[in-house]
């Protein structure tokens, strides 16, 4: 299914502020300035129109609303988009969704919530991972917090992806672990990581969003400010880097072996 062998990979650093139309403008230019650079896949954050602005979230329409805009600006684009976004379904969940050529081809459902905030209360839980296979490789999500168990991680890369994206809104307090472990997945995975992050806001987002490939090389990293961010990157590399490292079939053989 993949067409792209070297995949243009942009990630979408947005300002986050408390008024959701000017959140959906602000993504929408985004992933407008990542067609004009020629992406193959853009990620924007996680929860890019609403942020977690409690009166938002009370206003959150069904997907195709909610998302009725990027859906059309997609329509007859060859780009793949991830968007964080508040879904409402039976319950309220924290997901990102995957849109392609102005249809909504995957949902993922953030399962881990963050328990220092009224997010448990808020949103419900996913259940269960997946890893979609796009024209762009195959991909896995994590969503912000997930990111620090690298037990999640490793079940995508045994499902087969390629590609880890990590839509967030990590605060500047914490950006060194945003950045140490985006680079730990990476490595101990030897997958790529798109890690987008939101800058500014009230909790003051940490921006440094980054694209890793599966030695851990940062291939571009993004300051604090709202920026596009853009890397080529080739998937034969994954296989190429576990072949000259063996790590993982090490891995897998040892917990495979009867003790």
């Amino acid at each position: 299914m993949m067409k792209y062998p070297i995949v243009r990979i942009a990630l979408a650093q947005q300002r986050m502020s408390a008024d959701r139309d000017v959140n959906l403008m602000k993504g929408l230019s985004l992933i407008k300035r990542a067609l004009q650079v020629k992406a193959n896949l853009v990620i924007l954050p996680e929860l890019f129109t609403t942020g977690f602005y409690e009166s938002n979230l009370r206003s959150v329409k069904v997907l195709e609303e909610e998302l009725d805009l990027v859906l059309k600006l997609s329509k007859d684009k060859e780009i793949m988009i991830i968007a964080g976004v508040a879904e409402k379904s039976d319950k309220l969940y924290n997901s990102a969704v995957l849109i392609h050529k102005g249809e909504i081809v995957g949902i993922y459902r953030k399962n881990l919530l963050f328990p220092l905030t009224k997010e448990k209360e808020i949103f419900s839980p996913g259940k269960g991972f997946e890893v979609f296979e796009t024209p762009v490789g195959k991909i896995g999500i994590l969503i912000c917090y997930e990111i620090r168990f690298p037990e999640l991680a490793r079940k995508l890369v045994k499902k087969g992806a390629e590609i880890i994206a990590v839509p967030a809104e990590f605060p500047k307090e914490r950006i060194e672990h945003w950045k140490t472990l985006l680079r730990a997945r990476a490595i101990e995975n030897q997958v790529f990581v798109a890690g987008v992050n939101c800058v500014e806001g009230d909790l003051d987002y940490g921006g440094s969003s980054m694209i890793i490939d599966p030695e851990g090389k940062v291939l571009v990293e993004g300051g604090a400010y709202q920026e596009i961010l853009m890397s080529d990157v080739d998937l034969t590399e994954v296989q190429h880097v576990r072949e000259k490292y063996p790590f993982l079939k090490d891995y897998y053989e040892s917990i495979d072996t009867p003790s």
